[in-house]
């Protein structure tokens, strides 16, 4: 089975994510057909540029293709003003939505392509309820960037926090205007060492994380995202505002009866943090356990079965 991902940019490294893990465990080939490698300092690995590729070439790669599985856009795409939608052979598609349904493009492609729809377990099920598939984001607990070895706690912790937009006030919304300045007085009182993680390419991102002893992804959106996953694969604690939903969508998704992070919102997120700060040991524990959870329930063969069922049902 060949497997081409579309998508006009990285999206922060998902469909990537998707191709690198089909292509390392199985034995379908998969390949990722982006039009915009970079979106301002946020670098993410990318494989086939479509951005100067000749009509006749990007047309070679769907033709290529046993099912296309399109990302947030379809008729919209810009690999469509260089090649007629209609010359596309037919395949089986499906379109992996990543973004919230407030995006206008998003909504009338979904209508318009009459595609099957998937989307991840996280605030999208909120905003697409008629979404045909769940799948989970894909973070490979094997690969060494998404381990660490060795880990020995330092005696002021490091408290890592990665907003992808400081000044977002939907989806993501992160609670930067709450969680960057309690940081930084924790940090003139030496209670933490703040990391800050802002406008860096992704592979710099990863290796920054790898030095955190708890790490936050968002305390506002009632939802996780793929810096959740991150951290949670490298044995860190993670704060993420997981509402009921969310929840009983992971559970689902995975057969697990409990989830890892530190569930907190703009409310509790101070006292929590404080009262872990006062426990080295509740941390390490915390992470440890992290790490055995995603071993368990997002390992390459749970993510690689959701993907493989989907793709054989459409």
């Amino acid at each position: 089975m060949n497997i081409l991902h579309v998508s006009d940019i990285t999206l922060s490294g998902a469909p990537i994510r998707i191709v690198d893990l089909f292509n390392k465990w199985t034995s379908h080939k998969a390949r990722h057909l982006v039009w915009e490698p970079v979106t301002g300092f946020r670098k993410f690995k990318t494989d086939l540029l479509a951005k100067g590729m000749s009509r006749d070439e990007i047309l070679g790669w769907f033709g290529w293709a046993d099912i296309i599985h399109y990302h947030n856009r379809h008729a919209s795409l810009e690999v469509f003003k260089v090649i007629d939608r209609k010359d596309v052979p037919f395949r089986k598609s499906i379109i992996q939505i990543h973004s919230p349904k407030d995006k206008v493009i998003a909504q009338e492609d979904v209508r318009l392509a009459k595609l099957p729809l998937a989307i991840v377990a996280q605030y999208q099920v909120r905003e697409w309820p008629e979404a045909n598939y769940v799948v989970p984001n894909v973070v490979d607990v094997t690969e060494p960037i998404h381990q660490r070895c060795n880990y020995v706690a330092g005696k002021v912790p490091v408290v890592s926090y990665a907003p992808s937009n400081w000044n977002a006030r939907g989806w993501d919304d992160k609670g930067y205007e709450l969680v960057n300045p309690l940081l930084k007085r924790l940090s003139l009182n030496d209670m933490v060492k703040y990391q800050l993680i802002v406008q860096q390419p992704h592979q710099t991102v990863l290796e920054m994380k790898r030095l955190a002893d708890i790490g936050i992804d968002e305390i506002a959106t009632g939802s996780y995202h793929l810096s959740s996953l991150e951290y949670l694969s490298l044995g860190i604690p993670c704060f993420a505002n997981v509402d009921d939903q969310t929840e009983a969508v992971v559970k689902e998704l995975t057969g697990a009866t409990t989830i890892p992070w530190i569930k907190a919102d703009k409310t509790t997120f101070k006292p929590i943090l404080l009262d872990m700060l006062g426990n080295k040991q509740s941390w390490v524990e915390l992470g440890a356990e992290s790490r055995i959870w995603m071993e368990k329930f997002w390992n390459p063969q749970v993510l690689i079965n959701h993907y493989t069922e989907m793709y054989e049902d459409l």
